[in-house]
């Protein structure tokens, strides 16, 4: 998964959230962004950390997210890794 790959998942991840009142409360909870720093920080590496680290604390948020995405379960945990700036894994 290269940064772009990483990004585009993100950015999924986020539309997933937003998609789902509870996941969005849950998420303004435990990273304390609220709608606006969402909105305005959806390309930035920080919130798109911040996303995925609220689906991969909870594994059913995480379950229901690659269910609804077709991507496979360890993806986002690469992603997070990648967009945190380690190693890049090829496809």
């Amino acid at each position: 998964m290269n940064k772009e790959a990483a990004e585009t998942l993100a950015i999924r991840a986020i539309a997933h959230i937003a998609g789902d009142d509870e996941l969005l409360e849950g998420l303004f909870a435990q990273t304390g962004m609220g709608i606006e720093d969402l909105k305005v920080g959806i390309t930035s590496n920080d919130v798109q950390r911040g996303a995925l680290d609220f689906l991969l604390s909870h594994e059913p948020f995480l379950m229901g997210f690659v269910e609804d995405s077709g991507y496979a379960a360890e993806d986002p945990a690469r992603a997070q890794v990648v967009l945190s700036g380690g190693p890049v894994w090829e496809d």
